[in-house]
């Protein structure tokens, strides 16, 4: 069985006492997780019924310790354990292990993980045969195309066959980057209910390089689709993220700045003066202040406050973290 599968059976309601998620496809480790998480786990059990535990820095009879200690508040415990493959197996610790999973506690869930798991041993080729073990690797495209409708659907949206189709043929057979996509694409699509091939595409670059003005005259106009490809293209021409993103924090701090002398009633023909600046780029900026309010601006700073917070420290992608920003900017307030 597939930790897809798994996933599916978790989210129809069936759930098994041990889980063995093995394979090199994180996302579905995360996402398995995740679903028994939503089911069992709230604010207020948290501290009580989660508990996690690194393999090799714990031991067989700390994680059967918890599954066995019963909780204050009653329910489900759910117990991780990650990177069994990172601990060498004896006897010693394969014994208590395998004696625990052919007679697991029913009032707590243990799921261990591993990326890699050599089925001829005693201790995966045990655990491969439990109802909860499952191979995490990518599903072939049309099982990927089928799970990208069903979690489009999750959101209330439906993605036609040829937009996931698109998709796979884009990113490739990359559960988690396709995740990540998706997310873009029903951010791009605002209110709009169904996702087509179009709304896919918007995502793609061009292969010119733009002016770097470009891309903040079309985050001004709120172009998502103009952005996202000058956006890819300066990215892919090697274009550094952080200037970028400081780029695009001036010209929005122009527009917050003229917009403020606006509303005091400052004449056109002295703003420029006002804030020491050329006379051309307040003109620019007074084109589309309209297209703000000062709240939309407000939610434009936290975006790009949280953006450089993460170019700087997250270790994610610097390419999903421009991204997204575009769209938050583009669809801010609107």
């Amino acid at each position: 069985m597939t930790a897809l599968e798994l996933i599916q059976q978790i989210e129809s309601g069936t759930t098994h006492p041990v889980y063995f998620l093995y394979g090199e496809e994180d996302f579905f480790q995360r996402e398995l997780i995740a679903a028994l998480t939503r089911r069992w786990i709230t604010p207020d059990n948290r501290d009580f019924n989660f508990e996690t535990f690194e393999a090799k820095t714990s031991t067989v009879h700390e994680w059967i310790g918890a599954c066995k200690t019963l909780s204050f508040f009653g329910g489900e415990k759910l117990v991780i354990v990650r990177g069994l493959d990172e601990v060498e197996w004896e006897d010693g610790k394969v014994t208590p292990l395998l004696d625990y999973v052919s007679d697991p506690v029913p009032e707590a869930c243990l799921v261990l993980t591993a990326r890699k798991a050599d089925r001829k041993r005693k201790v995966y080729k045990a655990l491969a045969k439990l109802k909860g073990a499952g191979e995490c690797t990518a599903p072939r495209e049309p099982a990927l195309i089928a799970w990208l409708k069903n979690r489009a659907k999750e959101s209330k949206r439906t993605l036609t066959a040829g937009a996931a189709r698109l998709m796979v043929e884009r990113v490739g057979l990359k559960p988690g980057l396709l995740a990540g996509e998706l997310e873009k694409v029903i951010t791009f699509a605002g209110k709009t209910q169904s996702i087509d091939e179009q709304a896919v595409m918007a995502v793609v670059g061009e292969t010119r390089l733009e002016n770097v003005f470009d891309l903040t005259d079309a985050l001004k106009a709120k172009n998502p689709v103009r952005a996202l490809s000058i956006l890819r293209n300066h990215l892919e021409h090697g274009e550094q993220p952080v200037k970028l993103l400081g780029m695009i924090a001036w010209q929005f701090r122009l527009i917050w700045e003229v917009k403020h002398h606006q509303t005091t009633g400052t004449p056109p023909s002295r703003i420029a003066q006002k804030m020491g600046i050329a006379p051309f780029q307040a003109e620019q900026a007074l084109r589309y202040t309209g297209k703000f309010s000062e709240g939309q601006l407000r939610e434009g700073f936290r975006s790009l406050f949280q953006a450089d917070r993460e170019l700087k420290g997250s270790g994610k992608a610097p390419k999903g973290i421009l991204e997204t920003l575009v769209l938050r900017l583009c669809s801010a307030g609107g």
